[in-house]
Parts: structure tokens; C-alpha cells; sequence
């Protein structure tokens, strides 16, 4: 898991041809298919600093997984939250593309995120997903997520589930991958 730079447009691309065409804003919010790579890489890191982001946006990094040379997903880490993140968004979202789900992946890229959240003084993170998505929960669990509380989002109209995580007391804190391995729980 890290974040891109100059080197990954390549497999940034192929990344984005591993998502059907309307899910492709799951790869990375900013991209459009007219795009230039190294404005995207700009904006990311605007994003992360905190600069020039919309209204009712907070500061947040985004990395990717790689497996070999290929983009295998990514993790939303946002620095704060607001009152609708609080909500429904957590601190942290991650996906993985199609052809790599349901192999241990997206666990060992949230264990890989837990550093920087602790780095970032998140010790107690709050991720949440849709009541429905049995996957992200077991993601969630197997890191050390406790389930505190369930929502009904109305604006997407369904139960949200409310996880938190303490990244400091983590059986991971503190290890650093450069590369994402399938969860080994």
C-alpha cells in the first residue's frame, strides 16, 4: 500500500480498465477518462495537504495496493471527519477491483492502513459499510473492528454499520508492507 507517484501511470491505467465503466470512480474519485496523470497525482496530494479541497471535503490520503505491478485496489484514508462522515463514511474506505475480490486482499490492506492512521493520531477509527455487505464486515472484524452501532442512512436509504477500530492497541500497530499480501487470518 502507498500512495502513487510518476512511475504508476501505467498500471494506474490498466487499474482503472480492471473496474466496469460505471463503477470506475471506485478506482479513484478524481480521475476522468480525459484525465492527465500528472494533474491527478497533483490532486491527490492537494488532497492529503488539505489544499484547495471543496467545501465539506476534509484533508485525506489515498493509497493503493499493488500486487506485483498491478493495482490491485484502494484506501481512502481521511485525516478528520464531519458530522455526515460520522455517519456514513468512517475515516477509512477501501475497494478492490473485480478480478481480485474475495482473496484476502482488501483485510491486508486495511491492516496495511493502520500505521499511517496512528501516524496521523487516528487511534480510534471509525469505518463503516452498508448492513448488506457481509464481506467488508468480516475486512472490518478480522482487523479488530467492534461493531458499535447500526444507522439508517436516508440518503441512500438502507442500515449503515458503525465500526470502531483502535489502530494503537492493533496486533498491527506500527509494521509497515510495501507491497499487498492476501490476509492471513
Amino acid at each position: 500500500m502507498r500512495e502513487l507517484n510518476t512511475n504508476d501511470e501505467v498500471a494506474f491505467l490498466r487499474g482503472v480498465q480492471a473496474w466496469p465503466p460505471a463503477d470506475r470512480a471506485w478506482h479513484s474519485f478524481e480521475w476522468t477518462e480525459d484525465g492527465n496523470f500528472t494533474k491527478h497525482l497533483e490532486i491527490l496530494e492537494n488532497n492529503r495537504l488539505g489544499k484547495g479541497i471543496p467545501d465539506g471535503w476534509v484533508p485525506s490520503t489515498m493509497l493503493y495496493g499493488f500486487v506485483a505491478e498491478e493495482i490491485i485496489g484502494r484506501l481512502h484514508v481521511r485525516h478528520r471527519l464531519t458530522p455526515s462522515l460520522e455517519i456514513r463514511g468512517g475515516h477509512i474506505g477501501y475497494a478492490v477491483a473485480p478480478p481480485y475480490r474475495r482473496k484476502g486482499y482488501a483485510c491486508e490492506m486495511l491492516r496495511q492502513a493502520l500505521p499511517l492512521c496512528e501516524s496521523l493520531g487516528l487511534n480510534n477509527i471509525l469505518i463503516t459499510c452498508d448492513e448488506e455487505n457481509v464481506g467488508s464486515h468480516r475486512v472490518i472484524e478480522k482487523n479488530g473492528g467492534v461493531l458499535k452501532d447500526k444507522v439508517f442512512d436516508d440518503v441512500d436509504q438502507l442500515m449503515i454499520r458503525k465500526y470502531l477500530l483502535d489502530a494503537g492497541a492493533s496486533r498491527y500497530s506500527g509494521q509497515a508492507v510495501t507491497q499487498v499480501r492476501r490476509c492471513k487470518h
